[in-house]
């Protein structure tokens, strides 16, 4: 859902000093009165760092455009993505002080506040997350009942959170046959497993690509509805520096806006980029953003938007699997009020 332009066109003429939200006039009149320039205001930006939960891919294709295109320069900020990868826990980073802000899935937020780390989401690209079950269309798996006697592959960490789905559906956890996986699909090509649970948006069109048929439900659809790639901050930072963090919100989400209108043109310019960095090939990369298009859109609120409910429902699974000592409040894992104030 695009901004009303008006909105656009003040968010592409302001800047961030000291506290405030100001349009170009009324920062340059301040920095006279300081005695600078309005030259000098194009050098001076707010540096803001951001942890990324993968490496440089599609799957962050509006943070990356809106850092080409300018529209955080445009806002003042001096913006930077650090690549996530093996090894790199944005929780742990933010909390460091390290970085400013990072993304994580809503349920890792549940998990990280449960063990008393002071983290809150403010935003979220995918509002259906990516993870899903593929299995191969000659055999399908597209249920919690068809899982029974099959061999499902999943992420370590994962377990709990689907034996509390199955037993929700009246089905018994021993049933299904764990097999623990990694990010190699090709266990789901060559029949190691009946089923792989991993993202759609890349796992799936990496198989697809290779001319593998194969069918497709989102673990939302099975029951657990958690938002993809949250973005989030400490609670400090989100009450000491909320406008500053709606200022670049609203530019970042320029950047999501052009992302989901051009994906094709998006995957061609993140390919380009960091395609020598991520070893990202353009054809599975162009899958990749047209695929995920309904997974970022859905929400009426918006792009990027996380609703109360959606936590609720993510703490609750987790305090029933036992991941999770109790069942926190949404209050605690999220709040609207940093998209409210970059889409006013």
């Amino acid at each position: 859902m695009s901004q009303p332009t008006s909105r656009r066109q003040f968010l592409k003429q302001s800047v961030f000093t000291g506290g405030t939200l100001l349009t170009l006039p009324a920062a340059a009149a301040f920095l006279s009165a300081c005695g600078g320039s309005s030259e000098s205001s194009s050098t001076e930006l707010t540096p803001m760092s951001f942890q990324l939960g993968w490496t440089k891919l599609v799957q962050f294709g509006g943070h990356l455009m809106a850092l080409d295109l300018g529209y955080f320069e445009e806002a003042g900020i001096a913006a930077e993505f650090k690549s996530g990868g093996p090894g790199i826990d944005p929780v742990a980073d933010v909390a460091a002080g390290s970085v400013l802000m990072g993304d994580a899935d809503s349920s890792a937020l549940v998990l990280a506040r449960d063990s008393g780390i002071p983290v809150r989401g403010f935003a979220a690209i995918f509002q259906r997350s990516p993870f899903a079950l593929m299995s191969l269309a000659a055999n399908p798996v597209m249920s919690l009942e068809d899982m029974v006697g099959k061999r499902i592959g999943l992420p370590d960490g994962y377990r709990p959170q689907l034996d509390v789905l199955l037993s929700q559906a009246g089905i018994e956890p021993a049933s299904v046959t764990y097999v623990p996986v990694g990010f190699d699909p090709s266990v789901l090509s060559t029949e190691q497993v009946d089923g792989y649970m991993g993202y759609a948006t890349s796992q799936g069109v990496a198989l697809q690509s290779e001319g593998i048929d194969i069918e497709t439900v989102y673990l939302s659809d099975l029951g657990d509805k958690g938002y993809g790639n949250v973005f989030f901050a400490t609670d400090e930072t989100i009450e000491e520096q909320a406008d500053l963090l709606a200022t670049w919100l609203a530019a970042d989400l320029r950047g999501w806006e052009y992302a989901v209108e051009n994906p094709e043109e998006m995957a061609e310019r993140v390919t380009e980029l960091y395609g020598t960095e991520t070893g990202a090939e353009l054809e599975p990369e162009t899958g990749s953003a047209l695929a995920q298009v309904e997974l970022i859109q859905g929400n009426p609120d918006g792009l990027l938007w996380i609703n109360p409910e959606v936590f609720d429902a993510a703490a609750q699974l987790a305090a029933d699997s036992g991941a999770a000592s109790s069942v926190l409040s949404s209050e605690d894992l999220m709040t609207e009020a940093i998209l409210e104030a970059a889409t006013a």
